[in-house]
Parts: structure tokens; sequence; C-alpha cells
């Protein structure tokens, strides 16, 4: 009887020691998402059903805490950056901007696990118009 009783409350304490561990809460803001995504992604894109991998790096924006910076996307340099919105539900939207006489504008969804981004996304130039999507994964970190 003993036995049984103290086994029982081992259990119990090993229970409420388990129940009282901190869960990692998931990002809730913004910056707490970019924070997440802010690192190298490699990207498998189709331009018009034509393959091409390429890498990225996400960065944040100092002056807005809802804003990227997506270096090198789609190719057009590491020097270069198209801007993004960062949003609670995960959507990335990119907001039609023109780099090099080349018009980005689109949007993507970042996986629950930071560890994907889906794109989807039109190039406009002055002879025609390119329509992508792809994936994005995790690379290296920045």
């Amino acid at each position: 009887m003993k036995n049984i009783k103290f086994k029982m409350s081992i259990i119990l304490i090993s229970v409420m020691l388990i129940s009282c561990i901190n869960e990692i809460a998931p990002p809730t803001t913004e910056k707490e998402i970019i924070s997440e995504i802010s690192r190298t992604w490699n990207c498998s894109m189709l331009e018009d059903d034509f393959p091409v991998e390429y890498s990225i790096v996400i960065s944040n924006d100092n002056s807005d805490e809802k804003q990227i910076f997506i270096s090198n996307f789609n190719r057009i340099g590491t020097s270069k950056k198209v801007k993004a919105k960062v949003n609670k539900d995960l959507s990335i939207v990119i907001t039609e901007q023109t780099i090099d006489q080349q018009t980005f504008k689109g949007s993507g969804e970042i996986s629950n696990d930071y560890s994907r981004i889906t794109w989807n996304y039109t190039i406009e130039d002055s002879n025609e118009i390119i329509n992508v999507t792809g994936t994005s994964t995790r690379g290296n970190g920045l």
C-alpha cells in the first residue's frame, strides 16, 4: 500500500512539474515574424514554367517594423532590394515597385514553422509580363 501511495505521489509531482514548463509561444507580431524569417533563403522558382534556383536574403527594415527588404529577389543582385510588408497571418505583400526597369508585385506565404515561403508574383518589363511561382527554404543565417 505504501508503495502504491509513493508511486502515485511521484506521478502527481511529475505531472505538476510538466504542466509548469512554459511552451514557446509562436511569434505574434510582425516584428517577431520578421525576426524568424530574417536570414538567407534558397529559392526554387518557375518563371513561366522555366526552372531557376538562387538565394535571397531577407532583412528587417529598421524604419518600419512591418516591412522587410529582400536582397537578390529574382536575381536582381545582392545590392538591390525589393520591399515587402509582413502580416500577422504569415503573408507577405510585395507592393508594386520598379527596379532596373522591372516592375515587381505579388505575394508570399510563410509556413507555420517558418521553414518555407511560397511565392506568387509577376515581373513586368517593357517587353513582357513574367509569372513566377515557387518556394524558398531556409538557408544559412544572415
